[in-house]
This record gives structure tokens, sequence and C-alpha cells, in this order.
């Protein structure tokens, strides 16, 4: 993980993130429901799980630029603070820190959901986020500077490491679906 990251730095996370969805719409529905094992998640129950994530973490992102007072920088360079880079770090694949998922964010059930979709889903979230990205990099806001809470744990985040964690948790879960498929079919994605 980087120590500082600019503007560009963020949309290029995001635009690879378009990429690696991207590389999973050609997957059969029937590969993306099947599960290594009872208690795990299918690549399906995965992408509709990241998709979950990262509704509730825009919300939470757009609900700190309406609540917050903008600041203007003049030195476009982020960082997050020590205790959440940490965290954040340790998120990224190859993760070591098992992390429970809250109800809110738990896939529903796979059987019913169509796969691609979801994997539209996550590709316009992903646009999204660069767009709301192109917005503030054009009022030249500072985002370690404006903070909000995170809608899971309760403490404040800053703008920057709000789009580093959607960044984080959606490359953890990637990996975790390629590593899902590859074990069930033999293929890398």
């Amino acid at each position: 993980m980087k120590n500082t990251y600019n503007y560009m730095d963020l949309f290029r996370l995001f635009e690879e993130g378009i990429q690696r969805a991207e590389r999973f719409k050609s997957i059969p529905d029937n590969i993306m429901r099947l599960k290594p094992n009872p208690s795990s998640w299918s690549a399906g129950e995965i992408f509709e799980h990241i998709v979950r994530f990262n509704t509730i973490y825009l919300r939470a992102i757009e609900r700190t630029l309406d609540a917050s007072q903008p600041v203007i920088t003049t030195h476009p360079d982020f960082s997050s603070r020590k205790l959440i880079g940490y965290f954040i770090k340790k998120t990224r694949p190859p993760y070591k820190i098992k992390i429970k998922t809250i109800a809110p964010m738990k896939p529903g059930n796979a059987g019913d959901v169509d796969h691609h979709e979801i994997l539209e889903t996550l590709i316009d979230l992903n646009k999204k986020t660069i767009s709301l990205l192109n917005e503030l990099s054009k009022r030249k806001l500072d985002l370690d500077r404006v903070k909000g809470k995170n809608p899971v744990f309760k403490f404040k985040m800053t703008l920057t490491e709000f789009f580093l964690m959607l960044d984080a948790h959606q490359q953890r879960h990637f990996w975790q679906a390629e590593n899902t498929l590859k074990n069930l079919t033999g293929n890398i994605f």
C-alpha cells in the first residue's frame, strides 16, 4: 500500500476494479453459484457482498459530504492515519485477518440472483465512485480533512480512508472469488 495518494491514484484503483469485474462476466451463472463447501460463499455471493458493502460505504461518503464544510487543498496528496492505514493494509489480499460479515452485507439467496447483473451493478458502483472522485477533484476537496462516521464500526474516517477501504475490501474479495473459482474449476480468471 502506498503512503500517499493523489486523485489520479484513487481514480486508477476504481478503474482497476472495473477491469477486474469485467473479467468475471464471461463465467456462466451455474459456475458462479458453485460453492467450494457448504459454509463458503460462491463467487456470485462474493460479488453480491461487494455490491452491498460498496453501496453502504458510498452512502456514508455522500452523507459525509452533505454534512461537512468543504475544505480546499492546494496540495492534493492524501494518506490514511496510521491505525486505519494498518487495518486497510491488513484487509488487502493476501489477507490474514478474518472479518465477520454483518447482516446487511451478507449475500441473499444465491439461487435467485443473476450474477451478471450483480457484476454490472458492481461496475456501475465503481464508475459512480470515479465520477464522485472526479467531482471532488474539480472542487479541490481535501480528502484528509473531511471526516464522517464509518457505517459499520461507527468511528470517524477521512474521505481518503473511505475510498481506500472501499478499494481494499473490493480487492480482498476479488482475490477470494478468483481463488474460489480456481479451486472449483482449475481455471484462473
